[in-house]
């Protein structure tokens, strides 16, 4: 049994059971002991690749969707770049390496939890473990969100023959184990209306971590945009499915056990709920990641990418190779059984009114 396995069972012997919720924020986020506080997470050498793990291509179509927007917003002399669950920083430097025509206009800041990944940020960025206020930055904003709201706490709740019930973790002959307490009515009331249709059995997520995350970061993106990127569905159609198709474990770059497994050795991974995320405010636009990335030009640098390839060959050197690679990448990126088939949501909140 693990450090941080040990001390949640105590804590649960000693206090009662907890919200899947809280479990889940000690799993991910404990100082020192959580798995992305433990340096977990995406990267090659790390536990599983997202969308700029796999390439320069996703963040050089991300630098175009910035110069349209950064167009859009009068060319402004600044317009910070909010890169919200950062990572190692590789959306970022990817960003900077396409050299976007707004590029001398973008200021940087990478919010990560995990302070141990600051290490390999892009030079001449902030970072920081947290959004920043709605008024610390100085311009318009554009916050981006590329697979994050699914590391957000989530409660669970279970439709059983008695009625909506959560999930909470307790301790059973000295060991994690789930077990139910009862709902408040009103968060009966809650469940049903977004699972009206649930089965006995069924379970869905409460994404109030998410919507919380949601209302701040329109605050801060007012008068800019906001672009969440995630794997989604609707809350009905999770209660729907088996709960493993939608909270999910990885680890080396693969799937995991299930969430009690070792806390903190694992990523515990959340389906976004789109319609919860919509009670705060709808979104402007709902795409595909392929969607998104052909709407931003990614065609256009594949083709160009073929072109020095085709024209250079081998012998073309680093560029005719990052050409080819080009091809590649748009394959893995547009693949409508993977990354492709992700869900972007985009928000233009308006301007605080002064």
């Amino acid at each position: 049994m693990g450090e941080l396995e040990q001390l949640l069972v105590a804590h649960i012997a000693a206090t009662g059971p907890i919200g899947f919720d809280e479990y889940q924020a000690h799993a991910l986020y404990a100082p020192g002991l959580g798995f992305y506080q433990r340096g977990g997470g995406a990267g090659r050498r790390r536990d599983f690749l997202t969308s700029p793990e796999i390439g320069p291509l996703f963040g050089a179509v991300v630098a175009r969707a910035l110069d349209s927007w950064w167009d859009e917003l009068g060319q402004p002399p600044r317009l910070h770049v909010v890169d919200a669950g950062a990572g190692p920083g590789g959306l970022t430097r990817t960003i900077q390496a396409a050299r976007p025509r707004s590029a001398a206009a973008l200021a940087f800041t990478l919010v990560e939890v995990g302070e141990v990944q600051w290490a390999t940020h892009p030079d001449g960025v902030t970072s920081r473990p947290d959004l920043p206020g709605a008024r610390e930055l100085d311009g318009p904003v554009v916050v981006l969100a590329n697979e994050l709201l699914d590391n957000l706490p989530v409660a669970l709740a279970e439709r059983t023959a008695a009625g909506w019930a959560e999930v909470v973790v307790d301790v059973v002959d000295g060991r994690l184990a789930e077990a139910h307490r009862p709902l408040e009515p009103v968060q009966e009331g809650w469940c049903a209306a977004r699972a009206p249709d649930a089965a006995v059995g069924a379970r869905i997520p409460a994404q109030a971590d998410a919507a919380v995350w949601l209302r701040n970061a329109l605050d801060l993106a007012a008068g800019g945009r906001l672009v969440v990127i995630d794997y989604a569905r609707t809350t009905a159609e999770m209660a729907a499915v088996r709960p493993d198709e939608w909270l999910r474990t990885y680890t080396a770059h693969g799937r995991g056990g299930a969430p009690y497994d070792s806390p903190g050795r694992s990523d515990i991974t959340c389906d976004v709920a789109i319609d919860q995320l919509a009670l705060i405010e709808p979104p402007l636009a709902t795409s595909t990641q392929a969607e998104f990335l052909r709407a931003h030009g990614i065609d256009e640098l594949v083709a160009e990418g073929r072109a020095i390839w085709d024209d250079r060959g081998l012998g073309g050197g680093l560029a005719a190779i990052a050409g080819r690679s080009r091809i590649t990448e748009a394959e893995a990126l547009l693949d409508p059984t993977g990354p492709g088939a992700f869900t972007v949501l985009e928000w233009a909140p308006p301007a605080r009114s002064s």
